[in-house]
């Protein structure tokens, strides 16, 4: 073979490399489920701020149909599933104390302080689901470069943590919610975080160029994603509304949540394949035998969950001692999910997780 062959064989080997479109389920569900979902974040938006939907019946109705099942899907493959309480029992009976930090931390005197760590974790689990669905996408299509893995993370992390830390600086109602003495470094920290922001932004869009200059794949799924979720963040926390620490709890989460049930739906196919998978996993297997049992479980656990929290959170006087005990108490079923699931999905530790979800 010429010289010449070698070179044009070897340019049309890195022509065809060029774009890597490999996708967690298929391109359908992926872009309805995990990149196009984000229409239904859009949706509240422009309903709750164009004064269409009150907040209330908004918040409530996503609470309990959407965001609770979401929980719900999380102990279905932990607390429900047989096998994994062998494999992960301690893990499981000591993640039960999260319902004790919350009343704990009241009759310490330090519920404030609970309250506003709670709502920063929960912010973070958001960010961290998008990072974890990044993560999948690249190990799905070889975009694993160190360069571009730090670049990725920096990108991501800072394009999510600014919007959030300027709309605590600028909300009056969420500034009721930050300690006393951080209030005033608010304004030093998202000046921050916007530079650096945009450092990051042009550091990532430089190393895509080269990317593309060079040839290397162009990990369209991740783009895609990223496209999807980071300007979603910035329109709810960015736009000025009534009641904004509230309703945009809703709108950020809905993403989240049709993201995760079907992600969840399809790790749980494992149940329809193992064999006796009955005997194996015991009740997860009834609640992923049929779609419909999946979500009236997931319903009925909303109404347990939700209504007496949704209760609590309407509350006449919120600031009464028993009012906090009882939110406390109610925060231990988010902080729950928010730890098991940093847990349970890691891929490279839990060699089963790689293959309920297909990743080889």
């Amino acid at each position: 073979m010429s010289a010449t062959t070698t070179t044009t064989t070897l340019k049309e080997a890195a022509g065809a490399r060029a774009l890597s479109v490999r996708w967690i389920i298929g391109a359908r569900d992926d872009l309805v489920w995990f990149i196009g979902s984000v229409v239904t974040s859009y949706a509240l938006f422009a309903l709750y701020v164009g004064g269409l939907v009150p907040l209330v019946p908004m918040v409530a109705a996503w609470a309990i149909l959407v965001d609770a099942p979401h929980v719900f899907a999380t102990f279905s493959r932990t607390y429900f599933d047989r096998e994994e309480r062998r494999a992960r029992g301690r893990l499981l009976r000591w993640s039960l104390l999260f319902f004790a930090a919350g009343p704990l931390a009241v009759l310490a005197g330090l519920g404030f302080l609970f309250f506003f760590l709670a709502a920063l974790w929960a912010y973070y689990h958001l960010v961290k689901q998008h990072y974890g669905f990044m993560v999948l996408y690249k190990k799905k299509n070889g975009d694993l470069d160190r360069a571009d893995n730090f670049l990725d993370r920096a990108f991501l992390l800072l394009a999510f943590t600014y919007p959030f830390v300027a709309f605590v600086a600028r909300d009056p109602e969420a500034l009721t919610r930050v300690p006393e003495a951080l209030r005033g470094w608010l304004g030093v920290l998202e000046g921050a975080l916007l530079a650096l922001t945009a450092a990051a932004a042009v550091a990532w869009v430089v190393r895509q160029a080269q990317r593309a200059f060079l040839r290397l794949p162009l990990d369209v799924p991740k783009y895609l994603l990223l496209a999807a979720a980071v300007p979603m963040h910035w329109v709810v926390l960015l736009t000025p509304m009534p009641h904004k620490p509230i309703a945009i709890v809703a709108m950020l989460t809905v993403y989240h949540n049709l993201q995760y049930h079907r992600l969840v739906w399809f790790h749980n196919r494992k149940y329809a394949r193992a064999g006796e998978a009955r005997a194996r996993h015991g009740a997860a297997e009834f609640i992923s035998r049929r779609l419909a049992h999946y979500l009236l479980l997931g319903v009925v656990f909303g109404v347990w969950y939700q209504v007496p929290r949704q209760l609590v959170n309407h509350a006449a006087d919120p600031e009464a001692f028993v009012t906090q005990l009882a939110s406390g108490f109610l925060w231990g079923y988010a902080l729950l999910h928010y730890y098991l699931d940093s847990k349970i999905w890691r891929v490279r530790r839990d060699p089963s997780v790689g293959r309920a979800l297909r990743m080889e």
